[in-house]
């Protein structure tokens, strides 16, 4: 049975297939990009409704998670995104 984080997944997939098909780099297009994580978030959720999906409780957290995955540096990206961070010790 799929899980959220599979949602997380699937979503990801469908964004990182899109953006190769459009040509887009999200270093250099990130407002393209940004709306485009929003349309496929969208898009699955409203799919979720009627499939046997799972639903996603908080889309704009998958905004984000998607976002920093694609044109970020993933987990690292809200750490290197607050400025209250000084340092970020990776073992």
């Amino acid at each position: 049975m799929p899980t959220a984080t599979s949602a997380l997944e699937v979503v990801d997939g469908e964004v990182r297939e899109l953006i190769r098909r459009r040509g887009l780099d999200p270093f250099t297009d990130p407002g393209p990009v940004r709306l485009l994580v929003r349309d496929v978030v969208a898009d699955y959720s409203e799919r979720s409704m009627t499939s046997a999906l799972p639903p996603i409780a908080d889309p704009e957290s998958v905004v984000r998670d998607v976002l920093d995955r694609v044109a970020g540096f993933g987990p690292l990206q809200r750490w290197l995104d607050d400025p209250e961070v000084e340092e970020i010790w990776v073992k």
